[in-house]
């Protein structure tokens, strides 16, 4: 009998704090749900809502060309400054595949800390929208576009650049979407958009 009597109580109890809290009374309620309620009128960002460091200093997907980037080890600073296709139109044509040619772009890298720093154009790659990545081509032609960047590396000290143009055989009726640089030691490779 007892457990009868108490339910009707209980939620008699219960509609009465909620009318009260509804009403505006002096009534007490509990405070956590007085605190959520005031909380949208709130104009200062919390700290949930405030964007992190690393939200806002997020590297964007690819950089236009004559983008100067400085890689994430900190190591170089590297750019894409043009991409030319065809070149070397007096060059044997490239022996990979019926139908390809020569592409070139030219590209710029800058020591940028006290560390000494190998480059060379074996980090360097085209790659397609369907996915396809070329490497540079492995051998050289007079006919091809000069300077040539370095083919073996070549080690810059702080403040040096390196600038030249590397050479890729490429499908002769398609042009890469990016240039793109992995040096290794980097967790992510910077892609130069190709107009």
């Amino acid at each position: 009998m007892t457990r009868n009597s108490r339910a009707p109580l209980t939620a008699a109890a219960v509609s009465l704090v909620l009318l009260a809290a509804a009403c505006g009374s002096d009534a007490p309620v509990d405070a956590e749900p007085a605190a959520a309620a005031s909380a949208p009128a709130s104009t200062t960002p919390t700290t949930a809502a405030a964007p992190t460091a690393a939200a806002t200093s997020a590297a964007p997907d690819s950089y236009k060309l004559g983008e100067k980037v400085l890689t994430t080890d900190g190591y170089v600073r590297a750019t894409v400054l043009a991409y030319k296709q065809p070149v070397a139109t007096g060059a044997p044509r490239p022996e990979e595949q019926a139908g390809f040619e020569w592409g070139a772009a030219q590209i710029q890298v800058c020591a940028a800390s006290a560390t000494p720093v190998g480059v060379s154009s074996g980090p360097w790659k085209l790659v397609y929208a369907d996915g396809d990545q070329l490497e540079p081509s492995s051998v050289t032609y007079v006919h091809f576009p000069q300077p040539e960047y370095p083919f073996s590396e070549t080690t810059l000290k702080q403040g040096r650049c390196v600038k030249g143009w590397i050479t890729f055989p490429v499908p002769a009726k398609r042009k890469p979407q990016y240039v793109e640089y992995h040096p290794e030691g980097t967790p992510l490779p910077l892609d130069w958009r190709v107009p």
